[in-house]
């Protein structure tokens, strides 16, 4: 037997009750995994963190951004150091690829 969908999204509402859901788990990452098993090891600031305080541009840092304004979304990569915290450089792009992050 076949039911539209909207009818008993309607007679729900009438009655006051709710659908339950079966929420999917995620499918596990192998990357992720990879890096959970490595720990300290998979963190290459980790070691030298410390030992000791960096010198300034000796460990830096980055990370993807998405930025939404009228136009649409843009993603925005600056390098950071780590011991300044000084931007050393930055890109903007319409995509998180790989010419991205060899512009910064």
């Amino acid at each position: 037997m076949v039911v539209n969908g909207k009818r008993v999204r309607r007679l729900l509402h009438t009655f006051e009750l709710s659908l339950t859901r079966k929420v999917r788990k995620p499918k596990p990452n192998p990357l992720l995994e990879t890096v959970v098993l490595a720990k300290e090891r998979a963190n290459l600031a980790f070691g030298l963190l410390s030992e000791r305080e960096p010198a300034a541009f000796e460990v830096l840092t980055t990370d993807f951004t998405q930025l939404v304004d009228g136009g649409g979304k843009v993603w925005f990569l600056p390098i950071l150091d780590h011991r300044t915290r000084m931007v050393i450089g930055y890109a903007i792009s319409f995509s998180p690829d790989v010419r991205t992050a060899l512009q910064a």
